[in-house]
């Protein structure tokens, strides 16, 4: 019978505590997880129905909210004092010009800013008070605790798999199987990199939340109903001239029409009438007189 290379069976061991490892990742999302391999942290723990108490869980909150208001600059300077005091950042500033009909420039402002999860709400309520009112406001919650507890797991089961890995590759002596082995473990170390890469994403906005303000300038009623004098007599004059261009392309648009009606119908009666005068003059003084 064939000899069997002694490295095989630990090779065998390996994969069967793979397969042991992905069972125990399924049950990972409802048992305790232990604290994530560098983490230096305790994971919190479960409830005895099963379920993360709610101060464990894992939520992405965003908000965003649209603020009219006299002036947006200083609104802009005001949110990015309130993300400073809150511990968090400015994310991005972008203000925008625009032309009105009037001829009034238009200022639109839009910030983009993060702040701890736990002064959500305190921002919140900083921004609705910044302008006269709040036209558009959105405000969602993600629970994302569920795919951070399996991401958890499966570092857990993949680390230890690489340990047996390495223990496989101290033993191996030929170069298929160190190859072999090493191509193993690379494999194991891409799936933990690309595990601990989305935990520490969620970690992120978890802790973090997300609040977008677009801040514009407010146009009371009264303005935007009645327009100054200047506006009024601007567009008095423009009536003006619109009325007299339609006069003008009138009266060229008639003369265009009745100059044929002319040259074909008026022209041969006034020749004809003048025609028949003349024979009725000559009629007239061929007659004797008595």
């Amino acid at each position: 019978m064939p000899r069997i290379h002694p490295v095989w069976p630990l090779v065998l061991a390996v994969l069967t505590a793979l397969v042991c490892g992905c069972q125990k990742t399924d049950r990972g999302s409802n048992e305790a997880p232990v604290a994530a391999a560098g983490a230096g942290a305790a994971s919190p723990a479960v409830a005895s129905n099963g379920s993360l108490p709610e101060a464990s869980r894992r939520i992405i909150r965003t908000a965003e909210l649209s603020v009219e208001t006299d002036a947006p600059g200083v609104a802009a300077s005001t949110l990015a004092a309130l993300a400073d005091s809150k511990g968090g950042f400015v994310v991005s500033s972008e203000t925008g010009r625009s032309i009105e009909a009037d001829g009034a420039e238009a200022v639109s402002t839009t910030v983009v800013f993060r702040v701890p999860v736990g002064a959500f709400d305190d921002a919140l309520t900083v921004v609705r008070g910044l302008g006269t009112r709040v036209s558009n406001e959105k405000v969602t919650g993600q629970d994302v605790t569920e795919e951070y507890v399996d991401l958890e797991a499966r570092v857990r089961a993949q680390r230890a798999v690489e340990e047996q890995y390495l223990a496989v590759l101290k033993e191996a002596k030929s170069i298929p199987d160190i190859l072999a082995v090493e191509q193993k473990l690379g494999e194991a170390r891409t799936e933990i990199e690309r595990a601990e890469g989305r935990r520490r994403l969620l970690e992120n906005e978890t802790r973090l939340s997300t609040i977008t303000v677009h801040l514009a300038k407010h146009i009371a009623a009264v303005e935007a109903s009645a327009p100054g004098f200047g506006r009024s007599v601007r567009e008095a004059g423009h009536d003006s001239v619109v009325v007299a261009v339609a006069i003008v392309n009138g009266a060229i648009r008639l003369v265009g029409v009745l100059l044929p009606v002319g040259v074909l119908v008026v022209v041969p009666v006034l020749l004809l009438v003048k025609l028949w005068r003349r024979r009725r003059s000559l009629a007239l003084a061929s007659r004797p007189q008595s």
